[in-house]
C-alpha cells in the first residue's frame, strides 16, 4: 500500500475532531470521522448555552481553513476590551485592543454553532467522510493498521485519533493514562441580560468561592443592543448547587451582588446548566499510529476560557506534523511526525494548566498578606507596559511556535 493511500480516522466530531479532519482533508489525505452525535445544524433562535471563547490564532485557524465563511456571523460577538478585578480588593487589570494593536481581542459563539460550521466545511472536502450517530465500540492494534469496531463494520485505520473527549475510550484503548483531577469546583452557565449595553468588553471577577465571568453575547432579537451576556460562574459545589436551585429573582440578586454595578441590573435568561470541573493531563499523547487531541489529552479549569483554543491548536499542529510527513513520502502515523506533535504542544498544555490552577489557589487564599500581595500585583501588571504586553499576547493566543494555519498571512508568507 502506498503512502497515498493512507487512511486516518478520527473518532469524535466535535471543534477540535471537527478541525482536524478539516485541515488533513485539504491537503488531499483521506479521513473518517466517527461521530457518535446526530449531523450538527446551524442553531437558531436563542443563543445555546455552552459558548467558546476564540483567541487570535483560533480565528486564524478558522479564517485560513474555510471555516469561517460557514459561519453565521450574526451568530458570533467579537470582544475589544477585557476587564478583571477582586472583589475583595482594589485590584485590577484592563486592555483593549488598541494596546494589541488589534481590531479585536477575541470572539464568542455558540460551541454548537461552531461544530456545524465544520461540518459544512467538511461537507465540501471529497476525501472526508464524516459518519454521525454511530457507535464506536472498540479498537485494537493489528499488525501495522489500527482495526476500530464501529456499528458493524471493522474499519482500518494507519493512523487513529481520539479527539473523544475527556472521558476519552481512545485513550483507554491505547493503555495512556489520563485520570481526572478533582478542583473542587462546579460551574454553572447560563444566559443574562443587562441594564447596561456591555460595550464588547468580556468581564471576570474573582471572589473566595471561585471566578465569575461575564462574556458578550449577540443578540438576535435588537441586533447590536448589547444587553445579553453569557456568563461561567465557577465555585464550590454547594454554592453553585445553591445558584442553580435558587428562582430567578433570587439567582439575579446573588449575581448582582457579585458583579456590582458592571453592567447595571441583571436578570436570568432562560436555563441554566452546571458541570463539574475537572482537569486532565494525559500520561502521552502519542501511541503507535496514535494521537490524541483536545479534551482528550488535557482538560484546563475554564476560569480564562482556553480550554477550546488549545484543543484547535493541537488540531493544527498534529495536521502539520502529519502533512509534512507525507510530503516527504512518509506515512501519515510517522513516529517522528508524532513525537513533533507531542513535543510541540504537551509542555505548553501543561503550563497553562498549572497557570490556570494557581490562578484559581491564588485568588481561593484568605490570608490577608496573601490578598494584599495578589491586588498589588494585579494593579503592577496593569501599569507595567511590557508584562501587560505578555499577558495581552497569551489571551491572544501568540506564541512562539504557532501552526502556520494560526498565523495572518503575512506571517504565513515569510
Amino acid at each position: 500500500m502506498g503512502v497515498s493511500e493512507q487512511h486516518i480516522i478520527i473518532v469524535g466530531g466535535g471543534m477540535t475532531g471537527g478541525l482536524l479532519a478539516v485541515l488533513l482533508a485539504a491537503e488531499g489525505l483521506r479521513v473518517t470521522v466517527l461521530d457518535g452525535a446526530p449531523a450538527p445544524v446551524m442553531p437558531e433562535g436563542a443563543a445555546q448555552l455552552r459558548v467558546s471563547t476564540l483567541t487570535e490564532a483560533s480565528y486564524w485557524l478558522l479564517r485560513n481553513s474555510g471555516v469561517w465563511d460557514c459561519l453565521n456571523l450574526s451568530r458570533v460577538q467579537p470582544y475589544d476590551a477585557m476587564q478583571v478585578w477582586d472583589q475583595d480588593g482594589t485590584g485590577e487589570v484592563s486592555f483593549n485592543a488598541v494596546d494589541a494593536g488589534v481590531d479585536s481581542l477575541g470572539w464568542l459563539l455558540e460551541n454548537g454553532h461552531l461544530t456545524a460550521a465544520l461540518y459544512d466545511r467538511a461537507a465540501s472536502l471529497p476525501s472526508l467522510e464524516w459518519r454521525c450517530g454511530v457507535s464506536v465500540e472498540g479498537a485494537r492494534r493489528e499488525g501495522q493498521r489500527w482495526r476500530v469496531q464501529c456499528g458493524g463494520d471493522v474499519l482500518e485505520a494507519d493512523l487513529l485519533v481520539g479527539a473523544d473527549g475527556a472521558r476519552s475510550r481512545v485513550r483507554e484503548w491505547a493503555g495512556i493514562s489520563g485520570g481526572p483531577r478533582d478542583t473542587g469546583h462546579h460551574a454553572l452557565v447560563a444566559t443574562i441580560t443587562t441594564a447596561q449595553p456591555h460595550g464588547g468588553c468580556a468581564r471576570q471577577v474573582f471572589m473566595e468561592s471561585g471566578p465569575l465571568a461575564l462574556l458578550p453575547l449577540f443578540s438576535l432579537a435588537s441586533p447590536g443592543d448589547q444587553r445579553q451576556c453569557s456568563i461561567v460562574w465557577s465555585g464550590w459545589p454547594q454554592r453553585i448547587a445553591e445558584l442553580n436551585a435558587a428562582e430567578p429573582g433570587l439567582f439575579a440578586a446573588h449575581l448582582q451582588a457579585a458583579v456590582g454595578d458592571a453592567l447595571g441590573e441583571v436578570s436570568l435568561l432562560g436555563e441554566r446548566a452546571v458541570f463539574p470541573v475537572q482537569e486532565r493531563h494525559a500520561s502521552s499523547y502519542v501511541a503507535t499510529g496514535l494521537a490524541l487531541i483536545g479534551d482528550a489529552a488535557h482538560v484546563i479549569h475554564p476560569l480564562a476560557g482556553q480550554g477550546v483554543n488549545l484543543g484547535l491548536l493541537d488540531a493544527a499542529v498534529l495536521a502539520e506534523e502529519v502533512a509534512a510527513a507525507m510530503k516527504a513520502g512518509r506515512p501519515c502515523a510517522d513516529p517522528h511526525a508524532l513525537s513533533r506533535y507531542q513535543r510541540r504542544r504537551r509542555g505548553e498544555n501543561l503550563v497553562m494548566q498549572n497557570a490556570m490552577r494557581g490562578f484559581q489557589q491564588l485568588f481561593e487564599q484568605r490570608a490577608m498578606p496573601l490578598r494584599w500581595l495578589r491586588n498589588t500585583g494585579m494593579r503592577w501588571v496593569n501599569q507595567a507596559g511590557p508584562v501587560k504586553r505578555f499577558f495581552i499576547g497569551q489571551a491572544l493566543g501568540r506564541g512562539a511556535d504557532l501552526p502556520r494555519q494560526a498565523q495572518p498571512p503575512r506571517q504565513r508568507m515569510r
